[in-house]
């Protein structure tokens, strides 16, 4: 198994775009889950942008994270 940002690794490993629409069971249900249109580029880039905050969330999670697990 790979680590991601849910391991105990010194470095941050970024979830790929994949684990993330995956529970949704592809990226075009994904995409209709939050009312997008996988037909609509601009749509397309929404979901990707939702995708980069997502991310983004789980990155800054990780660095509190650290930031606790650094003050024991």
């Amino acid at each position: 198994m790979s680590p991601d940002s849910t391991s105990n690794s010194k470095a941050y490993v970024p979830k790929s775009d994949y684990q993330y629409y995956k529970p949704y069971g592809s990226f075009h249900d994904f995409m209709h889950s939050y009312r997008l249109k996988p037909w609509n580029d601009d749509d397309v880039l929404e979901a990707k942008r939702i995708i980069e905050g997502f991310r983004e969330a789980d990155r800054l999670e990780w660095e509190e994270e650290q930031r606790k697990a650094g003050g024991k």
